[in-house]
C-alpha cells in the first residue's frame, strides 16, 4: 500500500515525460486541419486527452504509483496554462501555436485551394451550410472556417444580392 503513494520514477523523468508528451501533441495538432478540432481549443484538447489517459491508467491499476500520475497531470495542466498565457501576452507566440481562420467561400464561390488545404470536401461544406439554413452557396458572401473548426457564414443582405445579380428593383 505504501508504494501506491510513493514515486516510482525520478521526479525529473516524470516532468520530462509529461513535457515531451504535451509539446509533441501540440506540434501534431498544429498540422491537423481545423475542422477536426470542433469547439475545443487545441490546448484544451491536448490536456483532456493526456489527463484522460493518465487517469485511466491510474484508476485501472496500470500504475502502482498514484503520485507519478498526479505529478504528470500537474505537468500537463501547467503546460496548458503556460501556453495559454503566452498566447495571451505575445501575439507572435499565438501565431505559432494557433491556426488562423480560412476563407472557404468568397462571393458565392468555394475557394478550392483553401478547401483542399483544410481537407474539407464539397459535401462537408454543403452540410455545414445547410446546418446554418443556407441552401445555395451563391447566396454566401463569405464563409470562414474558424480556428476552432466552426464555419462562420456571411450571406448577402437584401438588395445586396449574389455576384452578377444586382439589386432587386
Amino acid at each position: 500500500m505504501d508504494s501506491v503513494f510513493a514515486f516510482e520514477k525520478p521526479l525529473w523523468e516524470i516532468v520530462v515525460r509529461g513535457t515531451v508528451a504535451y509539446l509533441g501533441i501540440v506540434v501534431v495538432l498544429r498540422v491537423i486541419p481545423k475542422r477536426h478540432l470542433s469547439n475545443l481549443s487545441p490546448n484544451d484538447f491536448i490536456a483532456m486527452v493526456i489527463i484522460g489517459g493518465l487517469t485511466t491508467d491510474a484508476i485501472g491499476g496500470g500504475s502502482s504509483s498514484m503520485l507519478d500520475h498526479l505529478l504528470m497531470a500537474v505537468v500537463v495542466i501547467v503546460w496548458s496554462y503556460l501556453i495559454d498565457l503566452l498566447e495571451f501576452r505575445f501575439p507572435g507566440w499565438r501565431r505559432l501555436t494557433r491556426d488562423t481562420p480560412t476563407l472557404v467561400i468568397h462571393k458565392g464561390k468555394p475557394v478550392r485551394s483553401n478547401l483542399r488545404r483544410e481537407r474539407l470536401t464539397a459535401e462537408e461544406l454543403a452540410a455545414s451550410l445547410r446546418s446554418q439554413g443556407v441552401e445555395d452557396v451563391a447566396t454566401v458572401k463569405q464563409a470562414i472556417l474558424e480556428a476552432d473548426g466552426q464555419l462562420s457564414v456571411i450571406q448577402y443582405e437584401d438588395g445586396d444580392g449574389p455576384p452578377g445579380g444586382g439589386p432587386t428593383p
